[in-house]
């Protein structure tokens, strides 16, 4: 017998808890790429695979801004059925966030102890009380730094063809100085081999990031075999680290600097338990150069300290049941869901 992935867990378990977590109507089974599932809900009560405490806010935010939810239903303008979507599962942690810098600094002060006060996202759009949010989704900047628009020839979108942060905060330091963070959220995602360099697509990725990656003092500026390690970026997860590290970068060393940041770092968040996330490293340079390593940490090798973090999905709710949240319904939600250590 085949060894069950986590996304066949998730899914298995998610059969069992549907009676606790959905309305009558929503645990029907619901179509996902034309064929009925049992781990996804009706196809009109996808709208339940958000928190109750935020679906209308959080459906909102992403139509006032129009974000298309990954595969939303109603033409992505309504969330994904599917349980165990990434997106849903990040929105569920974070969206609460929105409106309450001080969740936000008693949740991650323990990963960034610098963390003062935090800011608004003031580039964003205003909520419909007219205050800036102070976490923000599909965050791709306030300028095209990766030139990635007029490679394209497209109008930026959030959250679609364009390199995006899953989600983004900010926050001043003890020193005074402004921090923005990059996030990236996985759940149950394993990603594939293909090798994304080749061809005449991959010729235009290359060049597209290729002067940023060589920047003199970018992230990748201490690699002495820099062609070989660019090469091997060009497979999933790494591609996406690698874009979405080259924005932060971009970011920080701009004129402009994204919303006045001093320091623009990244954190990927992802669970310990996604064996088959964490040991899928396809190159074979990079499976070389970090025997043994896993994902997560061979890219900790490849970018300075300060400049990437990963935690998991279940540190990070331990973190939050540590906090005393007065939010219990909330965070009783994330247990029940997202509990699986």
């Amino acid at each position: 017998m085949a060894k069950l992935t986590f996304r066949d867990k998730e899914k298995k378990r998610y059969k069992e808890l549907k009676p606790k977590l959905f309305s009558p109507e929503a645990q029907r089974n619901g179509t996902y790429r034309g064929l009925p599932r049992d781990f996804c809900l009706d196809d009109q009560c996808s709208a339940e695979n958000l928190y109750f405490g935020i679906r209308d806010e959080a459906i909102g935010y992403f139509r006032d801004r129009n974000i298309r939810w990954h595969d939303g239903k109603e033409n992505g303008r309504q969330p994904s059925n599917h349980l165990c979507c990434s997106q849903s599962c990040c929105i569920n942690f974070l969206f609460p966030l929105v409106q309450r810098p001080d969740l936000i600094k008693a949740i991650f002060a323990k990963y960034y102890p610098d963390v003062e006060a935090p800011l608004p996202i003031v580039e964003d759009k205003p909520l419909p009380d007219g205050t800036h949010p102070f976490m923000a989704f599909e965050w791709i900047g306030t300028h095209d730094y990766l030139g990635e628009a007029i490679r394209k020839k497209m109008r930026r979108t959030r959250g679609a063809n364009f390199t995006s942060a899953d989600f983004a905060f900010r926050f001043k330091e003890n020193n005074g100085h402004i921090h923005l963070v990059l996030g990236e959220w996985k759940y149950t995602e394993a990603c594939g081999r293909t090798y994304k360099g080749s061809g005449r697509s991959g010729d235009v990725r290359r060049n597209n990031y290729i002067d940023f990656f060589k920047d003199s003092k970018g992230v990748f500026s201490n690699n002495s075999t820099k062609d070989s390690l660019y090469d091997s970026l060009f497979y999933e997860p790494f591609y996406q680290l690698m874009r979405l590290q080259l924005l932060a970068q971009v970011m920080e060393a701009s004129d402009g600097k994204e919303m006045g940041a001093d320091e623009v770092s990244v954190l990927h968040i992802c669970p310990k338990a996604n064996n088959e996330f964490r040991e899928n490293v396809a190159p074979d340079y990079l499976k070389g150069k970090f025997p043994g390593k896993d994902v997560l940490e061979v890219w900790k090798e490849l970018v300075p300290s300060d400049k990437f973090m990963s935690l998991s999905v279940e540190d990070l709710l331990k973190t939050m049941q540590g906090t005393g949240i007065e939010e219990r319904e909330w965070l009783d939600y994330a247990m029940s869901r997202y509990g699986w250590d």
